[in-house]
């Protein structure tokens, strides 16, 4: 939904989404201000091994500040490498984070307190 249509009450779903790989923020500003209702940063499968760190660091640091449209996060899986990670530094100021697999009984509990509605349909 545009936010004209949001304006004038067409609807609460939103229907515009734009992804964007979290070691890039620039590309994360640019989406925020392009008119999506909701933007996804990617922590997972957008961004290589070496740039987890700095993306991470980079989505704390825009999520410190207010944004225009709700920002959700995808984080890494949470059986992976960087999942021990992803339970110990839940983000702050995130709409909803989304996680990218939840096998293990631990990860499901993680991703059951954070989960939005949609996320575990296939």
């Amino acid at each position: 939904m545009t936010s004209e249509a949001r304006e004038n009450g067409l609807s609460s779903t939103p229907l515009t989404w734009l992804y964007v790989p979290g070691d890039r923020p620039a590309r994360v500003e640019k989406a925020l201000a392009a008119g999506a209702d909701v933007v996804l940063v990617d922590l997972e499968d957008a961004v290589a091994p070496d740039g987890k760190e700095y993306a991470r660091a980079a989505v704390v640091e825009l999520l410190s500040t207010p944004v225009p449209v709700p920002v959700h996060v995808r984080v890494n899986h949470l059986d992976g490498p960087w999942g021990a990670q992803e339970r110990k530094r839940p983000l702050s100021g995130c709409h909803t984070c989304r996680a990218s697999g939840c096998r293990s009984r631990g990860a499901r509990r993680t991703c059951g307190a954070r989960r939005s509605p949609a996320a575990g349909r296939r």
